[in-house]
């Protein structure tokens, strides 16, 4: 039976998430949570066309995210969503996660903080994106932040102390 991880990735699937998580993850498949993309044929073809064939790839809408949740696998999966509030939705589903890797964010109207601080990657996050996040660590969800596999991996709580609400 595969494990399940999941990313949070503004820019879904992409070069990094194929040629460096897949490999240390040993994924079979990669879904792309978003329900905009998955309403879009042309631009799915384009987000999914430098995939590999390798590996079983597909968009998806967050409610086919979660029926593919609660169907087990045969390998790996690595789920990839825009925004950590996109986790609202998931919030059962992460817990079926071997990992919820913090990605790459970027600075939007309603974020605050960086919880990068002058690494390789940015992940800029909002008050609410925080309390999220602590949520979600408080149910027994294994948390990091990380931007390649042969980064250092930051866990939530250690990160989380760095960071004083307004």
């Amino acid at each position: 039976m595969g494990l399940n991880y999941l990313r949070i990735d503004d820019r879904l699937i992409h070069g990094q998430i194929v040629t460096a998580w897949c490999g240390h993850l040993k994924i079979a498949e990669i879904v792309a949570i978003d329900d905009a993309l998955a309403a879009n044929a042309t631009l799915q073809s384009i987000m999914l066309m430098g995939i590999p064939k390798q590996y079983k790839s597909h968009v998806v809408t967050m409610a086919q995210a979660k029926e593919l949740f609660a169907q087990s696998s045969d390998g790996n999966r690595l789920f990839v969503t825009r925004f950590p509030q996109d986790l609202v939705n998931l919030r059962e589903e992460l817990k079926q996660c071997e990992l919820v890797i913090i990605g790459n964010a970027a600075k939007r109207a309603d974020t605050k903080y960086n919880l990068t601080k002058g690494g390789g990657s940015v992940f800029f996050a909002s008050e609410e994106d925080i309390r999220l996040f602590d949520s979600i660590s408080a149910d027994g969800v294994k948390l990091i932040y990380q931007t390649v596999p042969k980064s250092p991996a930051k866990e939530w709580p250690d990160i989380r102390r760095g960071i004083k609400l307004k």
